[in-house]
C-alpha cells in the first residue's frame, strides 16, 4: 500500500505533511479548489484557499466546501460584492453570511440584497441596517415590499415626522393587501356592508375609502357609509371618514360647512375648513 501511495501525485498522498508541501507549489485552480473544498487536513485546505486566484473558484469553495473554515476563508478573499450577495442567496448559513457582509459596502448591492425575496430575512435586515445615508435609505424603501423589512427600514429614518408618515403608509398598504384577499373570496357588495357594520374601526373606514375609489355599486355604497360616519360620536373616526371623502372628492359641501364651524374636535374643524378651501367636495 505504501508503494502504491508513492505513485500518486504529492498533493494526493496520505501524509498531510507531504500534501502541505505540495500545495505550496500548485497553480492548477481546479486542483486547488478541490483540495480547499474537500481535503481532511485543515492546513492543506487553508493553504489551497490562499493559492486560488479566481473569484469564481473561491465562490465554489465557499458554496460547496465540506468544511466551514475553508468556506469562510474563501468568502473573505472574494472582493466582488455581487458574488458575495449571490453566495449568501445560495448558501444560507449564518457564519458565512457574516463573512460575506464584511466585504460588502456597495450601496447598490445592499439595496439589491434588501429587496431580494430570495435572500434570508436576516440578510435583508442586516442590509437595511448597513444604510447610514438617509437619502439612500429612503430610496431603498421604495423597492422593499415585505412589510416586516419595510418596518425595519422605517425605524432607521431619523426625521420623526417622515417616520410617522412612512409608518402610516405601511399600514395603509397592509390594509389594502388584506382587503384584496377578502375580495378574492367575497362579492364587493357583501364586503362593503360588513365593513359598514364595524362603525368603531379606523381600519374599516380606510378600507371603505379604498372600495369607494374602485367604483361600481359597492363604491357608491361605501361613500354613503363614509358620509354617515361623519356623524360618529368619536372625533378620530369623523376625521378619518372626512379625509377619505376629501381624497375621493366626495365630501358633502353642506356638512363640511357645518363641521368647519361647529364640530367639537378642532382637528375635524381644521380638516373640514381645508377641504372647503381646496374645493374638494360634492356640490
Amino acid at each position: 500500500m505504501a508503494s502504491f501511495d508513492l505513485l500518486k501525485p504529492r498533493h494526493r498522498r496520505r501524509d498531510p505533511v507531504v500534501r502541505r508541501a505540495a500545495v505550496k507549489g500548485l497553480t492548477d485552480e481546479e486542483i486547488l479548489r478541490e483540495l480547499a473544498a474537500t481535503d481532511p487536513d485543515l492546513e492543506v485546505r487553508l493553504l489551497a484557499v490562499d493559492r486560488i486566484v479566481s473569484e469564481e473558484a473561491l465562490y465554489r469553495v465557499a458554496r460547496d466546501g465540506k468544511h466551514l473554515d475553508a468556506r469562510l476563508k474563501a468568502a473573505r478573499r472574494i472582493r466582488n460584492p455581487r458574488i458575495l450577495a449571490r453566495l449568501m442567496r445560495e448558501r444560507k448559513q449564518p457564519d458565512l453570511m457574516m463573512a460575506c457582509f464584511e466585504g460588502i459596502r456597495d450601496h447598490d448591492v445592499l439595496r439589491e440584497i434588501a429587496s431580494d425575496p430570495g435572500q434570508s430575512v436576516t440578510a435583508r435586515r442586516i442590509a437595511i441596517n448597513m444604510f447610514a445615508d438617509q437619502e439612500l435609505l429612503l430610496e431603498m424603501l421604495r423597492s422593499v415590499g415585505d412589510p416586516g423589512l419595510r418596518r425595519a427600514a422605517i425605524e432607521r429614518v431619523q426625521d420623526p415626522e417622515l417616520r410617522a408618515r412612512l409608518t402610516e403608509e405601511l399600514e395603509e398598504r397592509r390594509s389594502t393587501v388584506r382587503l384584496d384577499r377578502i375580495l378574492d373570496s367575497f362579492d364587493a357588495e357583501v364586503v362593503v356592508e360588513v365593513l359598514g357594520a364595524f362603525r368603531d374601526s379606523e381600519t374599516a373606514v380606510r378600507a371603505l375609502g379604498t372600495l369607494a375609489e374602485r367604483g361600481g355599486d359597492a363604491g357608491v355604497r361605501a361613500v354613503e357609509i363614509l358620509v354617515r360616519q361623519l356623524r360618529h360620536a368619536r372625533g378620530d373616526l369623523r376625521l378619518e371618514a372626512l379625509r377619505e371623502l376629501a381624497r375621493l372628492g366626495a365630501a358633502p359641501g353642506n356638512l363640511l360647512e357645518e363641521m368647519a364651524e361647529n364640530d367639537p374636535d378642532p382637528r375635524v374643524r381644521s380638516e373640514a375648513a381645508a377641504t372647503l378651501a381646496d374645493g374638494n367636495q360634492q356640490t
